[in-house]
């Protein structure tokens, strides 16, 4: 059983980094809804970390390198694991409430699933640590 801080401090964490990847995720996804699909955007809701694999999966970009012809349906059907733990909202949801539940029921069980959360928060940043610049 961990201690009471210890248990606070991960669910705090777990807590502030997924509403931080929500927002974030909304963010993306309302530039992909207006039209502006960048590297960035494609990148980070689909998982694709390689630029290069970017143009392949979804074709070639504008001028600009804008991806106009891509909607959030396709990019939603070629996401790969590191999109899924960027840019899923039931993920990052889950692992609030998991963290609220951890913190209000001092049980093993309930804590083994915190450990498991803040495990794909940290996925997810390490993700998107990858991703180009």
């Amino acid at each position: 059983m961990m201690s009471a801080l210890s248990l606070l401090t991960i669910a705090l964490s777990v807590i502030l980094s997924a509403f931080i990847r929500l927002i974030q995720t909304m963010q993306l996804k309302q530039n992909v809804t207006n039209g502006f699909t960048g590297v960035r955007e494609l990148s980070e809701l689909s998982g694709i970390l390689d630029p290069r694999d970017l143009q392949d999966v979804f074709g070639p970009p504008n001028m600009n390198r804008i991806w106009n012809h891509v909607g959030l349906n396709t990019i939603e059907q070629k996401r790969r694991l590191p999109g899924y733990l960027m840019t899923h909202t039931k993920l990052h949801w889950c692992c609030i409430a998991v963290a609220i539940l951890a913190v209000l029921f001092h049980h093993w069980t309930s804590e083994a699933f915190l450990i498991i959360a803040a495990l794909a928060q940290l996925g997810a940043w390490t993700s998107a640590a990858r991703l180009p610049k």
